[in-house]
């Protein structure tokens, strides 16, 4: 396999941390989603308690991978230098794609 050239400008530079700020960010993800998971598995909850910390680190574990996607959704596709520009209105929503060669 053969390393990547360099970026050649800016914007490509900006491109390439936010590519690896999302990779970082679904590891992270993975990895938090993945101990939450043992955490419930290896608690060692009485019976009462049981129903109570599933909901609990349930709910938390939805909402962490939800605000977590949208991290990396924003990250990789509405970027400073991303490619792709929306925005939401009275009038709607609007998307707009770069061309760029």
């Amino acid at each position: 396999m053969q390393p990547l050239p360099p970026p050649t400008s800016f914007a490509e530079g900006q491109r390439l941390i936010y590519g690896w700020l999302a990779a970082a960010a679904g590891m992270f993800c993975g990895f938090a989603a993945a101990a939450m998971v043992g955490l419930l598995m290896c608690g060692g909850w009485s019976r009462e308690e049981e129903h109570s910390i599933v909901v609990i680190l349930g709910c938390a574990l939805g909402g962490f991978i939800a605000a977590m996607s949208a991290v990396i959704i924003g990250l990789l596709v509405g970027g400073p230098v991303g490619r792709f520009k929306g925005s939401a209105g009275r009038d709607g929503l609007t998307i707009e794609a770069e061309d760029q060669p």
